[in-house]
């Protein structure tokens, strides 16, 4: 059994190792580790029925095995007692020392979280036994003496774990980890003992050296303050919920076109008359002008140009009339309708100060809004502070059609930079600036601990060519030291000019974000039924593949809301289906994980209660 174990043990260390030459950011880490052991005993043999719990220690080597960014080898050898237990009987007490070498290899998984840190992993312990002793007392005799344990079995057992790194230096690393292991054997073979098993939960640390290249210079005094901070993947998350690292981005021109829904809302600040400040001014102009939003390509900046969108349509529709409902959060501005009726006159009164005749206009106001978001919730008492606009027209409350012609569109279109920080104090400030050829696309940046930063990849945001995308990822501490890291993604840019082989022909690509469900709703209303019949049905052809993807807001629990968003999707995929059997259909939620529009504001957060549905038709 030892040279078995033996073999296998020096058969994993060296397929690992052979498999680290290829994983250069992952090095071999040797160490040790230590643990407190909770034994569980339940036996069940003559004279001994009742369970107990004894206390005892680990203390061995580990070693960790890199396959590759999010996979990795380990195997430990370590020194562990079950025993140190007092198993009582009706009439005797039998006390039992079960020491055991403990070879455990494993197999480990980061990064399922979003934490390169966190790792989960599982593997088979074998327990060796090292000359287990019992003994016997009754009425505080001994009646047998001190002896070895009688047929004494190798512990095969299943052992689960979850563990976290915590860099030191860049060479050493602390692991905390917690782990269980669940027994298929018995500790005796013989029948005296029969029926003796224990489960253990090992409250544990590690303590790592790592193999690979270090670089003496760049490591931090000892006591003195550091920062250290990277980018340490760029993800992206496919249809079925997993994620996947992106190191290209695949860039397209297509025939497209896109339409934006209009939120039928302007939010207020708490206690104020007056809308929020991202809203902008209407402007007086003629139907035919081309405005500022007319070109925009995101609808939450669309939507902050409500009212001039409002003003446009109304006279587009002059036999409509629009009606104007103030509301209030319900709870700080409880029973203050003259607050809510004071937010619908404010907004009546930019309407007629861009040209909508006042006998049009129908104010009315209440408390909490007919269809309230969360009223209990920080984020739903702020989207309960509005105006609320039904039309008799319902062109006037239609979404918003981008114009049409030849975009360049990314794929993925969403990218997920997920950050490595470690620090002697708490981080201060952060940023990540994403740039190409030198042109800035975007800026994140927060105070606190950074967090994963989502970006949504517009439609002709990058440029036509195969120049890649930079990044760079700074991070301040309270005590003002700082770090900065770059990196970049590769561009594969698919011109019109490539062969029409290499092209696949020419592609027209239409997206629909035009249905907002209501808060913690996947019902199809009346209102969005329509839109489906009328914008999204007469696009589809027989042959098309329908994509349609469901979102949610950050309100609630995200595996809630990851459901909630799959039955959106199906739903809308249900209905489209019914009319249009020949196309294909795909679907997928995701819940929050994809923030489609900036979620700190009401706004944003009413725009991602929604499916977006992609229409791909390609002409040979």
């Amino acid at each position: 059994m030892i040279r078995t174990i033996a073999v296998i043990a020096v058969t994993v260390v060296t397929l690992s190792a052979q498999q680290n030459a290829g994983t250069q950011d992952a090095p071999i880490r040797i160490g040790v580790h230590a643990g407190a052991n909770a034994n569980f005993h339940t036996p069940n043999f003559p004279g001994y029925t009742t369970s107990t719990t004894s206390l005892t220690g680990a203390l061995g080597a580990i070693g960790h095995f890199p396959l590759s960014s999010r996979l990795a080898l380990g195997m430990r050898a370590a020194y562990m007692s079950l025993g140190n237990a007092t198993l009582d009987g009706a009439t005797t007490q039998l006390r039992a020392g079960l020491p055991m070498l403990e070879l455990l290899p494993t197999i480990g998984i980061n990064d399922l979280f979003l934490s390169p840190s966190l790792w989960l992993w599982g593997g088979l312990e074998i327990g060796l036994p090292l000359s287990p002793k019992y003994s016997i007392d009754a009425a505080g005799t001994t009646t047998v003496s001190e002896r070895d344990l009688p047929d004494a079995s190798t512990r095969i057992a299943l052992a689960v774990g979850a563990a976290y790194d915590i860099p030191l230096s860049q060479q050493w690393t602390l692991q905390p980890e917690l782990s269980l292991r669940f027994p298929f054997t018995k500790v005796s073979s013989n029948s005296a003992f029969d029926s003796w098993t224990i489960p253990q939960v090992r409250l544990g640390a590690n303590v790592f050296f790592s193999l690979g290249k270090h670089t003496p210079d760049t490591a931090p005094p000892l006591n003195q303050p550091y920062v250290r901070a990277r980018i340490g993947r760029v993800i992206t998350i496919t249809p079925n919920g997993d994620t996947t690292d992106v190191r290209t981005v695949k860039l397209e021109d297509v025939r497209y076109t896109e339409y934006f829904p209009l939120v039928p809302y302007v939010f207020f600040p708490a206690n104020s008359n007056q809308p929020d400040a991202s809203y902008r001014e209407a402007s007086v102009r003629e139907t035919g002008d081309i405005e500022a939003y007319d070109t925009l390509k995101n609808a939450l900046a669309i939507n902050d140009y409500i009212i001039s969108l409002l003003c446009r349509r109304m006279k587009q529709y002059p036999t409509a009339r629009l009606e104007i409902i103030g509301t209030n959060d319900g709870r700080s501005e409880a029973r203050n309708r003259r607050l809510s009726l004071d937010r619908a006159n404010a907004i009546r009164s930019a309407l007629i100060a861009c040209g909508i005749d006042s006998s049009r206009l129908v104010v009315t106001s209440r408390d909490l809004p007919e269809k309230p978001s969360a009223p209990n919730d920080p984020d739903g008492m702020a989207e309960n502070r509005r105006v609320e606009f039904r039309a008799s027209t319902p062109e006037v409350l239609e979404p918003f059609q981008s114009r049409v012609g030849i975009e360049r569109l990314s794929t993925p279109d969403v990218l997920i930079f997920v950050p490595e920080v470690s620090s002697s104090d708490p981080i201060k400030e952060w940023e990540l600036t994403i740039t190409q050829a030198g042109r800035t696309l975007r800026t994140f940046k927060s105070e606190g601990s950074p967090r994963p930063v989502t970006w949504r990849i517009d439609p002709g945001e990058l440029s036509p060519q195969q120049v890649p995308i930079d990044y760079v990822f700074r991070a301040e501490s309270v005590l003002g030291k700082a770090a900065e890291s770059s990196g970049s993604i590769s561009v594969d840019y698919l011109s019109s000019t490539r062969p029409l082989q290499e092209r696949n022909g020419s592609k027209t690509v239409q997206k629909f974000s035009l249905i907002l469900f209501d808060f913690d709703s996947d019902v199809i209303t009346p209102e969005n039924q329509r839109i489906l019949d009328l914008k999204i049905l007469p696009a589809i052809t027989p042959g098309s593949t329908v994509k349609i993807y469901g979102y949610t807001d950050r309100i609630g629990e995200a595996r809630y809301n990851l459901d909630l968003s799959r039955r959106r999707a199906q739903a809308v995929m249900n209905y489209l289906k019914s009319k249009r059997p020949d196309a294909r259909y795909e679907t997928a939620g995701y819940g929050e994980t994809i923030e489609l529009y900036d979620n700190n504001r009401p706004t944003g957060r009413q725009l991602s209660r929604t499916v977006q549905i992609v229409i791909e038709s390609t002409t040979p």
